[in-house]
C-alpha cells in the first residue's frame, strides 16, 4: 500500500507539472499572439479611424471652401452689377445734365486771324507768310490720341488722310486744340478747307505765338499717306498742289468745340 501510494504521488506530481507547463505555454502563446497579431490589427484600426477622421475633416474643409468660393463669386457678381448700374446711372445723369449732343453748327467756335508775317525765333527777322501748306507723314504719328485719330483715318485718291470727310492736319499749340477736334481753314480766296486736328506741332518748331512752323513758313501741315500720295506733291512737299483753289494763304482758322467720336 505504501509503495502504491508513493507511485501515485509521483504520478500526480508529474501530471501537475505537465498541466502547469501546458498552462504556461498557453499563456506565453497568448501573449505572443497579442503582441504579434492583435496589436497590428489595433494599429490598423487606429489608422482607419484617423483616416476616417481626416477624410471627414477634409470634406468639411472642402465644403467650407466651396461655400466661401460660392459666396465670393456671388459677391463678385453683385459688385459687378452694382458697378455697371452705377456707371450707367452716372452716364445717364451726365447726359441729362449735358443735354442732347450739339451738332457742329451748334457748337461754339473760336476764330483766329492769321497774320501775314511772323518773327523767326532763330534769326529774329520778320518772315512773310505766303500761304505755304506743307505735308507730314501719317505713319510716324503713332502716339496717344493723335495715333488713334490717324489709325481711324484713310487716304483719299491723292493720298491725303481724311476722317469724317475732313482732312487731317497738324497745327501748333497756339490754337489750343487737341487731336480729333474740328477745324476749318479759311483761305484768302474764300475757300474753306474742312479739317480735323491729327497732330500737334512741337513748340520748339514754331514761332513765339506757336502758330507758324518757322522752318516751312506755314500754319498748317496736311497729313498724308506716303504710299499713295501724289508724286508731285510729295516731291515738292507742297499740299497746295492738290487743287488750284488751295493756292491762296490761310487768313482765318476756325476752331470748333466739337470732337470726333467713333
Amino acid at each position: 500500500m505504501k509503495e502504491m501510494s508513493s507511485k501515485g504521488v509521483r504520478s500526480g506530481r508529474l501530471a501537475c507539472s505537465l498541466l502547469l507547463i501546458t498552462s504556461l505555454l498557453l499563456i506565453l502563446f497568448n501573449h505572443c499572439y497579442k503582441r504579434s497579431y492583435a496589436m497590428p490589427i489595433q494599429a490598423a484600426e487606429a489608422e482607419t479611424i484617423q483616416e476616417t477622421a481626416s477624410f471627414e475633416e477634409t470634406e468639411i474643409i472642402e465644403e467650407t471652401e466651396t461655400i466661401e468660393e460660392t459666396y465670393t463669386f456671388e459677391e463678385t457678381v453683385i459688385l459687378n452689377n452694382l458697378a455697371e448700374c452705377t456707371t450707367v446711372t452716372i452716364q445717364e445723369e451726365c447726359a441729362v445734365l449735358a443735354g442732347p449732343k450739339k451738332t457742329l453748327q451748334e457748337a461754339e467756335k473760336t476764330v483766329y486771324h492769321i497774320p501775314s508775317s511772323f518773327v523767326h525765333p532763330v534769326s529774329g527777322k520778320t518772315v512773310s507768310y505766303k500761304g505755304g501748306k506743307t505735308i507730314e507723314r501719317s505713319a510716324k504719328i503713332t502716339y496717344g490720341r493723335a495715333g488713334y485719330i490717324n489709325a481711324m483715318a484713310s487716304p483719299d485718291s491723292d493720298g491725303f488722310m481724311k476722317l469724317d470727310d475732313r482732312f487731317l492736319i497738324a497745327v501748333g499749340s497756339g490754337f489750343g486744340t487737341v487731336p480729333g477736334q474740328y477745324i476749318d481753314l479759311v483761305l484768302g480766296n474764300g475757300v474753306v478747307i474742312k479739317c480735323i486736328m491729327g497732330d500737334e506741332k512741337a513748340d520748339v518748331d514754331t514761332d513765339s505765338t506757336n502758330i507758324f512752323t518757322y522752318r516751312s513758313c506755314c500754319c498748317s501741315e496736311f497729313i498724308i499717306d506716303q504710299n499713295s500720295i501724289r508724286s508731285d506733291i510729295y516731291e515738292r512737299g507742297n499740299a497746295s498742289l492738290k487743287s488750284y483753289t488751295w493756292g491762296s494763304p490761310v487768313v482765318k482758322v476756325i476752331v470748333y468745340d466739337y470732337h470726333y467720336e467713333s
